[in-house]
């Protein structure tokens, strides 16, 4: 599936000759539909009556093999489970977690894939994804294949934070950028979707529309119209915001905090909001209350918060600190 706003991107790649063999790189927000444009274009690679486009057919043994998961001629390198007792069986990793890498036994175990020749006769593909946690390690022994790339074999790679693949790999890729859609195309593909409250999970997933689906379909809105009405209130102390928030929902407070934050330091300096329009007047009320320091004081530890999410040694006392940190910073109001 190709997203409407990435029809000029697929136009583009397979403008002239097309893309056939060595690697492209999909890279940009997350949410804006690089792993599906990957799947689309690994399933035009494998298609044995591809269409004039570059798509493939979807009727064929070949991409139905491939949207089965079960094409021989096709690797997908994705997050381990558990780094530490790693297995897998060459063809895909074990389920991935977030966090987790792809290391460098899996890009080794693709040797045999590599030296062999098609099953079907056609091209071979190898989707890594997201490339941005490849292992230094396995970044080394991908780079040593990119070097001297197997013929009819593509390599997809998918990246969120491209600055995080090596600059050596990157330089062997063909590129492509993938950008945020303009509100209004999003704002009527997720009215397709059926998302309900469209413009406060566009806003709140920083306007990437796939990400915003992930926050209509759950729990999410519920769960930050609570948030957000303690931390609007002149009377929330740390505790009582600590308690509100599940260890296992550190990930959510965290980000709800940035774009919150975001918003106060935004509505001081320009008095415009970004993420969170629905609550803009009563955002500007804190923003002209608040502690700047210890508003910037928040954002600096809300950075360090982020950074350390993957592997939080205590989600409990990060949830309590953050907590703390803000109640200091709207107490000028209470005063």
């Amino acid at each position: 599936m190709i997203h409407s706003w990435n029809v000029e991107l697929w136009r583009r790649l397979h403008a002239g000759p097309g893309v056939s063999t060595g690697a492209v790189l999909l890279t940009g927000p997350k949410g804006v539909g690089k792993r599906a444009f990957a799947r689309a274009l690994a399933q035009g690679m494998l298609c044995v009556n591809r269409r004039a486009g570059g798509e493939g057919c979807g009727v064929c043994m070949s991409c139905r093999l491939t949207a089965a998961g079960g094409h021989p001629d096709f690797r997908v390198l994705e997050p381990l489970v558990d780094e530490a007792n790693a297995e897998f069986d060459g063809v895909s990793s074990s389920p991935k977690r977030e966090g987790g890498s792809v290391l460098v036994g899996q890009v080794r175990a693709l040797s045999d894939f590599l030296v062999l020749a098609s099953q079907l006769g056609g091209a071979k593909v190898v989707l890594i994804q997201p490339a941005d946690r490849l292992h230094p390690s396995a970044a080394g022994a991908l780079l040593k294949t990119l070097e001297e790339p197997p013929s009819r074999t593509l390599f997809i790679l998918v990246a969120d934070a491209v600055q995080r693949i090596p600059a050596t790999i990157r330089s062997r890729c063909f590129r492509l950028d993938f950008s945020l859609p303009p509100r209004k195309t999003a704002l009527d593909w997720l009215a397709t979707e059926g998302v309900a409250q469209a413009d406060v999970v566009l806003a709140q997933s920083g306007f990437a529309p796939l990400s915003a689906v992930e926050l209509g379909r759950g729990e999410f809105v519920n769960r930050r119209r609570m948030l957000s009405n303690l931390l609007l209130s002149p009377s929330v102390n740390a505790a009582e915001l600590a308690a509100a928030v599940d260890a296992g929902e550190l990930r959510m407070l965290c980000e709800l905090l940035q774009r919150w934050c975001y918003d106060l330091l935004s509505l001081r300096l320009a008095r415009r909001v970004r993420y969170n329009p629905d609550y803009a007047e009563k955002l500007r009320w804190i923003a002209d209350n608040a502690d700047v320091h210890r508003l910037q004081s928040l954002i600096r530890e809300l950075g360090t918060a982020a950074g350390a999410l993957e592997h939080p040694l205590n989600p409990r006392l990060v949830i309590e600190q953050l907590a703390i940190q803000y109640t200091r910073m709207v107490s000028r109001q209470q005063a």
